[in-house]
């Protein structure tokens, strides 16, 4: 069945960079940012980041970036959120609600990295955007590459950057003994937890975190 947003918005990928533009509101991206983490074809991506600038949501912006090799950073196009476009904060709105981003679906991302041994969520998961943090996970066989794959995926999927940390589960709960100051961070403001086979929370609480 096609997903309904598609059939309003006029296409998938249109809908992508929505999400994209709409809830990263203070970048500038290049169009080979965008169509990497957009996950595009670079035609489609054009295509559509030309229907949005027609349509007033995004603008084109200057930018410079760094050049390997180079001193002096290369000056290029960008494109940036207009914040001046009237239905904005009505768009953002109804974008972020029924966008996919839930314990549910982080999940299903997640499980392609491996064996889950704890995983909790804040931050945009939890309509707090003030946390530094949206996801700490922890895994007994953990693989970087495949946690990043994982997460970028559901960031191409939902359009918004995702922040997390992840590490293994005995250094998950070092820290957590230590009362560092990341796992203070997630731990001391608002927070779920999905996944717990390896007992953080006990450990959390007998260091008077607040859950």
């Amino acid at each position: 069945m096609a997903d309904p947003l598609s059939i309003l918005f006029g296409s998938t990928a249109r809908v992508k960079l929505l999400r994209f533009f709409l809830f990263n509101p203070s970048k500038e991206f290049t169009f080979d940012d965008i169509s990497r983490r957009a996950k595009l074809v670079r035609r489609t991506a054009r295509t559509e980041i030309s229907s949005l600038e027609k349509a007033g949501v995004i603008k084109q912006k200057t930018v410079y970036i760094e050049v390997e090799g180079k001193k002096n950073k290369m000056k290029a196009i960008g494109y940036t959120l207009n914040k001046d476009f009237q239905e904005l904060q009505a768009l953002q709105t109804f974008l972020f609600e029924t966008a996919p981003i839930d314990g549910k679906n982080l999940l299903k991302h997640l499980r392609q990295a491996g064996t889950l041994d704890f995983v909790g969520i804040s931050g945009v998961f939890v309509r707090d955007f003030e946390q530094r943090l949206d996801v700490l996970l922890s895994m007994k066989k953990f693989n970087q590459s495949k946690v990043e794959k994982a997460i970028r995926s559901l960031e191409a999927e939902v359009g918004i950057e995702i922040r997390f940390a992840a590490m293994s589960s005995e250094d998950l709960m070092y820290r957590v003994g230590l009362y560092d100051k990341l796992t203070r961070d997630f731990f001391d403001y608002n927070h779920q937890v999905l996944v717990d086979k390896i007992g953080v929370k006990d450990e959390v609480t007998s260091n008077s975190y607040r859950m």
